[in-house]
């Protein structure tokens, strides 16, 4: 009998393909009275018992507490509805078993949405689904045969408390009540079996099989009971995801194929029309060397022909490099507003998006462009951002694409006769050497920051733009302002004449340009000393100690001012103001400017105690560390060390880069050992000065706690005994 369980699977799965059929349908709500006909139509074909003339005799509450209520051993029906005609204790058991867990789980499921007398109508209709589709299919094929009155489930394991099938129980559970019609189902190997056996039980396992099949069909169709609501969302999500990927692939590949129109749309974003900038090269002050680089590049692109008919050639690129706000980016505006030219400005991060390709292709849309416009000029600001170096770390495959295609386009087969490119960046140690060789960039114009002249010719620049009194030294002004870049005394400028308007003075004043400096150089001032006697106490020596040391050192600076108000992260600071421009520093300065900064802690040891040392003097040791640092490893300043100097340079890792450097485990433990001794022994040269003026000392921080502020003016008078004005 092996042929009889392939036919037993193949009947499962023609049930659940029919019914899955039948369901597409639409279908036809029944009356509860036809579903009551077909609960009894089960038991009478299930079973083989003719209990027809039950159905005019019991109500529909009766029907189901004859399948619902518990049966007791030796029970029979006759016991319960009043009849001789009886069905056996197992059977009903069976019957009662699966109408149950069809309520138990449709309960879980709907309880609180359709209530309980709800599931009794559901576990009927869905019990008379499957064995009313076995009845009909079976009435078509084996009208004639005839059944015994004792035919029982011999599919169905013999504990009358386990359901007739674990998967078709669970199945079945799954199903709700719903529509339902009368349906059509044929099934060739349902009829096969049929016809081809006489054996009751074989074709009671047909049975069974074709109604398993058939509860199966139902659970995987039953609709889900999810929020309709949340399903529109999730679709919306899924397709609008899938619309914008879609639209940003083809984008890039119409932005590949579809040659110069793309790109002059994609490209036009970046042109500067030279009528709308307003800067030129009179607006520049403080870079004269890198004005008059860029000016001969601008009198090429006016008259090429001049330099041609020698064989010159017109330079590819020009790359600027310095500090931020020292005047790049002012430089290249002004490029453009003289040469009158077609003028593109980008910044190297506007090139790489999320998708891998946006970095090339965009590279390539603005070379094609400027192709179609020579002579022109490109400025690429930050070009550290795209023109990093090379990496070759398999995490990012595709990292090196965009400066592989700037490369190309620079200097690539094609010759760009008549592209100039302009780039700015603050780091060129970190670009890719392929990008600084000659033919690429073919000129390097480091931008220092402006000297005393340029500072003076700035600072003019920017107060010519301000109402302002004639009492303003520009000169003091540039003196005080070392390293300050163009952009550093635009701000300071600006502030000074914000906090005159809050002063609601008429104009800007020397004094607005002093509070400007002081809130550029240590951040926004408070309105008076802390009010904390002690800490007020330090502090006024702690700044004393820089001031006496500074004064009494030759080679220091000369000293501004000195303040305990608090401005920023500073209790109190000390300003000075060198007196020349200077281009270096001897050994000598640099430690007076370091005997300078171990002075604030030497005070307040000398006059409170190791005990009551704060930490205060925490951004004087840092700065000290660094120029002792500076002053072994680069300067060859030290006697141990020799005159050698020791660099660390930063090597690409794969994952990063990092600082290697060439020192020796010796090597380091010596310069260490300098540093530390470089640093003593400027520490105790300004315990021995301010042990030598104790009562100069004292003087000047008993007047700082009184004035809080104290011009050099004022110092000088103090420490030579004499009264200042308040």
């Amino acid at each position: 009998m092996r042929y009889l369980p392939r036919s037993l699977q193949a009947i499962k799965k023609d049930a659940l393909k029919q019914f899955s059929s039948y369901l597409n349908t639409k279908q036809v709500q029944q009356s509860k009275r036809e579903i009551d006909k077909k609960v009894i139509t089960t038991v009478q074909q299930a079973f083989n018992v003719n209990i027809e003339s039950l159905f005019d005799r019991l109500s529909k509450e009766e029907l189901q507490k004859l399948l619902l209520s518990p049966v007791s051993s030796s029970s029979c029906l006759s016991c319960q509805v009043g009849i001789t005609q009886h069905i056996k204790h197992t059977d009903l058991l069976k019957i009662q078993n699966l109408v149950f867990h069809q309520i138990r789980g449709f309960k879980t499921k709907h309880s609180n949405a359709t209530g309980i007398g709800r599931h009794t109508s559901a576990a009927t209709s869905s019990l008379a689904r499957a064995m009313n589709a076995f009845d009909a299919q079976r009435s078509s094929t084996v009208t004639s045969e005839k059944r015994g009155k004792e035919e029982s489930f011999s599919h169905y394991p013999k504990d009358s408390n386990q359901p007739p099938s674990t998967t078709a129980v669970n199945r079945f559970t799954q199903y709700t009540h719903g529509s339902s019609s009368s349906q059509n189902i044929d099934s060739k190997h349902f009829q096969d079996v049929l016809s081809s056996t006489s054996n009751i039980d074989e074709q009671q396992k047909a049975k069974i099989a074709f109604a398993e099949g058939y509860i199966a069909a139902a659970g995987e169709s039953k609709p889900k009971d999810r929020s309709s609501i949340f399903r529109a969302i999730r679709l919306i999500l899924y397709y609008g995801i899938l619309l914008i990927l879609i639209i940003q692939i083809f984008s890039a590949f119409v932005g590949d194929a579809g040659g110069i129109t793309t790109a002059f749309s994609t490209a036009s974003k970046y042109e500067v029309h030279p009528e709308d900038v307003k800067v030129n090269f009179s607006d520049v002050r403080g870079a004269d060397e890198a004005k008059d680089e860029l000016m001969d590049i601008v009198a090429y692109l006016r008259d090429s022909e001049k330099y041609t008919k020698l064989g010159a050639r017109l330079p590819k690129g020009v790359l600027l490099v310095g500090a931020p706000g020292i005047g790049k980016t002012l430089l290249a505006r002004a490029v453009a507003g003289e040469a009158g030219v077609p003028f593109f400005h980008t910044s190297g991060s506007e090139f790489d998006e999320m998708f891998v390709g946006t970095g090339a292709r965009r590279v390539r849309q603005l070379f094609t462009v400027a192709k179609s416009r020579v002579p022109c000029v490109i400025f690429i600001d930050e070009i550290d951002s795209v023109g990093a170096k090379r990496s070759s770390s398999q995490l990012h495959p595709y990292a090196n694409q965009t400066i592989n295609q700037l490369l190309a386009e620079m200097d690539g087969f094609e010759k760009n006769e008549g592209i100039i490119i302009l780039a700015a960046t603050n780091r060129r140690d970190y670009l890719d050497s392929a990008l600084l060789r000659p033919g690429r960039f073919d000129s390097e114009i480091h931008i220092a920051p402006p000297d005393l002249r340029g500072r003076k010719e700035i600072f003019e620049l920017y107060l010519s733009k301000v109402i302002h009194n004639n009492a303003i030294d520009t000169e003091y002004l540039a003196k005080g302002t070392t390293g300050f870049t163009g952009a550093d005394i635009e701000n300071m400028v600006n502030q000074a004449a914000l906090y005159a308007a809050q002063s609601s003075s008429p104009f800007v004043s020397m004094d607005h340009l002093e509070w400007a400096r002081d809130k550029v150089l240590m951040g926004p001032a408070k309105k008076s000393k802390i009010p904390d006697p002690e800490t007020n106490n330090i502090t006024a020596y702690h700044e004393a100690g820089h001031t006496i040391v500074r004064y009494f050192t030759k080679d220091a600076d000369p000293l501004h001012k000195v303040t305990i108000v608090p401005r920023g992260q500073a209790l109190g600071y000390t300003a000075h103001i060198p007196i020349k421009e200077a281009y270096s520093r001897t050994r000598s300065q640099l430690l007076a400017e370091m005997d300078v900064m171990m002075a604030g802690r030497a005070a307040e040891e000398q006059i409170f105690g190791i005990e009551k040392i704060t930490t205060g003097a925490s951004s004087d040791f840092s700065q000290a560390t660094k120029l002792a640092t500076n002053m072994v490893k680069q300067f060859g300043m030290s006697d141990k060390v020799g005159t050698r100097s020791f660099r660390e340079e930063e090597q690409d890792a794969g994952l990063g880069f990092v600082r290697v450097n060439d020192i020796s485990p010796t090597m380091q433990e010596m310069i260490d050992l300098e540093i530390k001794r470089l640093m003593q022994e400027s520490y105790d040269r300004a315990k021995v000065l301010l042990k030598q003026h104790a009562h100069e000392l004292k003087m000047l921080a008993e007047a700082l706690l009184h004035f809080e502020t104290l011009s050099a003016n004022d110092v000088k008078a103090i420490i030579e005994g004499q009264k200042i004005n308040p």
